[in-house]
Order: C-alpha cells, then structure tokens, then sequence
C-alpha cells in the first residue's frame, strides 16, 4: 500500500520572532481571560526574563500570580503543590515561561485543574495502576507558552514530562489536548543564555528533529520542514554557543525548536530519549545533556533502517563523507556530524564524563527499554541493546 494516514495537532496560534513575548497580554485579551497563573522557573525569574510578560499583561489590564517554585525536571510532588496554589490563586488562564521543566510544570497543573481537589498528578500516570484519562481541553483553561531555551519544544507538544516519585521513574503524561492553546516563541528571551545550557538545549533540539525525521511513523508533509530544523541547528549552534548575543543565530535555534516540538508531536521520538530519560531521572543528567551522549550512538545503531534519510541529515548538518560512493558511507556522515557539533560546542563524549558510574548502567539498560519512544525507532530495539549502548558511550 502507498501513501499513508498522516495527523498532526498544532497550538492554536504561534508567534516566532523577536518580540512575541509581547504579545501575552493582547493573546489573554483574546482568549477572554482576566487573571492569569504564571508558572516561572527561579532561574528565569532572577534573569529577569518574566518583565516583558508582565508588563504586557498589565498593558491589556490582565491580573496576574507568579509561581516560582518550579524544580528542575518536575515530579510529582512538585506538580501537586503547584496545581494547589492554581486552586487557591482564581485564575483562569496558565503561562508557562521557561525551560522545560516550567513549560511541563505548567501542562501538568492544566490537568489538575479540572479535577476535583483530591485528585493529584500520580492518578493519571502510566506508571500507576490508577491510569486516570486525560480531561479533555474544553475543561481546562487555556495555557500561553513562552519557551526561554531553543531546546525542548515543548511549546508545541502535548506532553508533560514528570518524574513519579513513588517508582523512581521518569515518564510522562499528554494527548492532543494538552498542547497550548498559543505558543509565543521569542529568540530574545535565550540571549543571555549561558554557553552550556545553549549547547545542551541546542543538541536537545537536535535529537527531536532527528529522531522525528526517521521516525517508522510517516508524515511527509512535515518532513521538508523537519530537515530544515536540523540544517538551522547545524548551521547556527557553533555560533550561539561562541557569541551568546548573536541574533541570527539565537533565531534560528528558536525556530528550530519550535520546529523539532511540531515534529516529534506528529512523528514522536525514538531510542535516543528511550536512553536518555532515565539519564535524568537515576543519574540527574541534564536531559540536553543525555540525549547529546546518546545520540551519536542510538544513530549508527539504527542507520540500517533509514540510510537514506541518515544520509540527508548528513548533507543538512555539511557532515562529512558527503562524496562518498555507498549510502551506507553518506550516513555515516550524520553520525560524525553529530559528535563534532557536540565536541565543538564543549559538551563531554562519555558518560563517565558526566558522573554516571558503571554500576548504573544495568539500572539504565532496564528503565530505558520500559521507556516506550523506542517504538518508533527505524530499527527495533531490546533491553540488552539499550543497555549495550550505555556501555559503548560510557
């Protein structure tokens, strides 16, 4: 059979560029709300990254509680505490602004406050018996996200990633109507980001075009798009990274992101964040960070089933081996491509760089194959291989 059934969901509305941050107030105003629940990590907040939201919801006489609690990669006690203060503040709109813990952070109390107070954020889980269904968005408020980092996308998914504190175990919640209602996508608000967390956010990025592009699941519409993505973040992350300030460059790392957040929420992911998820949650790696260990790896594993594709990325990325006379060769060129971008922007090769001890590795294999995004990855995988390549990046 030829062709196939492609869907994809987007925000409602997407501002991309300088000076969308602005338009918070005017997209309440439009939205009808009167009182919004700002979610805001305390390392935005002391950046003073929260003023032009602020200032443009008090331009359109909008209301406005700050909630500044947010940890990083959020679990579920901190998502019940948040989803409280919502309860206790009268609001009846949510903006997230932040990376994207807050961005999560703030998706999960949307669940939250369509339900009765007694209901927490474990209730809806995978990794609990309960498995409570998602509300549908017609009871929750509308959310406004304002990414500060060009890495997650998460201003266009329809995930919220927790970590459950009752099994130790990073996993997620999400379907359609839990992307936001607007998503405001303003490179300004990343200029002042530091040289690591641009390089890790950047290769986070990177890993959601990648893995959306050769995903088994097919959508050729999104596809051109897709690999423009990867050839932006190839062509300005280097220079994000040496020249913070640089405008052009910090444009298209946000365009990018946004773009990967589009793709993986059509195409959805691979073995890569199978890899790195449990990264984060049993060795607190910092996910860009993981998936910028895995990926080179999780890559060359999985060329067999998508050579061409691998073989493009590489001619995105001006990889090397671009000449060369086998497919096979050409899509090697991603691969080595991916570790140079990651070498060049300062992130370390190994794990062991990274304060992951061989011992974890067993633990990492396990949590990685019941971490699903490998069920999309062009070539099958099993514990043994997950595990296999933690031990060839340690």
């Amino acid at each position: 059979m030829t062709g196939c059934l492609a869907s994809s969901s987007w925000p409602d509305r997407i501002h991309s560029g300088y000076g969308a941050a602005g338009l918070v107030g005017q997209e309440a105003q439009n939205l009808g709300v009167t009182r919004t629940f700002i979610v805001v990590d305390p390392g935005t907040q002391a950046a003073g990254l929260l003023e032009p939201i602020t200032e443009s919801l008090e331009a359109f006489s909008r209301q406005y509680v700050c909630y500044d609690t947010v940890v990083p990669n959020p679990d579920t006690d901190s998502i019940d505490a948040a989803g409280a203060a919502y309860r206790d503040s009268g609001a009846d709109c949510i903006v997230g602004i932040g990376g994207g813990s807050a961005l999560d952070t703030a998706k999960a109390v949307r669940v939250l406050t369509a339900e009765p107070a007694g209901v927490r954020i474990g209730d809806y889980l995978s990794s609990r018996k309960s498995n409570r269904p998602l509300p549908a968005a017609r009871k929750m408020p509308p959310m406004i996200a304002v990414p500060t980092t060009a890495g997650t996308g998460s201003e266009a998914t329809p995930w919220s990633l927790i970590t459950d504190l009752e099994n130790q175990v990073k996993t997620g919640i999400g379907n359609q109507d839990l992307i936001p209602t607007v998503a405001l996508a303003d490179p300004a608000l990343t200029l002042t980001l530091p040289p690591f967390l641009t390089a890790a956010t950047g290769m986070d990025a990177l890993s959601h075009c990648i893995e959306a592009y050769v995903s088994t699941n097919d959508h050729p519409m999104l596809d051109p798009m897709i690999l423009s993505g990867i050839e932006l973040i190839g062509k300005s992350l280097r220079i994000a990274v040496a020249q913070g300030d640089n405008e052009q460059a910090r444009a298209d790392l946000m365009l990018a992101s946004l773009i990967g957040g589009i793709g993986i929420a059509a195409k959805q992911l691979g073995a890569c964040h199978s890899l790195a998820h449990p990264l984060s949650s049993l060795a607190n790696v910092q996910h860009g960070l993981a998936n910028a260990l895995m990926l080179p790896y999780q890559m060359e594993y999985s060329l067999p089933g998508a050579l061409e594709r691998y073989a493009r990325i590489g001619k995105a990325l001006d990889g090397p081996y671009q000449q060369a006379d086998t497919l096979r060769q050409r899509a090697l060129g991603a691969v080595e491509a991916v570790r140079l971008l990651s070498q060049d922007t300062g992130l370390p090769p190994r794990l062991s760089e990274a304060g992951v001890t061989q011992e974890q590795i067993g633990p990492l294999g396990k949590a990685a194959h019941a971490d699903l995004n490998w069920m999309s990855n062009p070539r099958p995988v099993s514990e043994e291989i997950l595990t296999e390549l933690f031990f060839q990046a340690y």
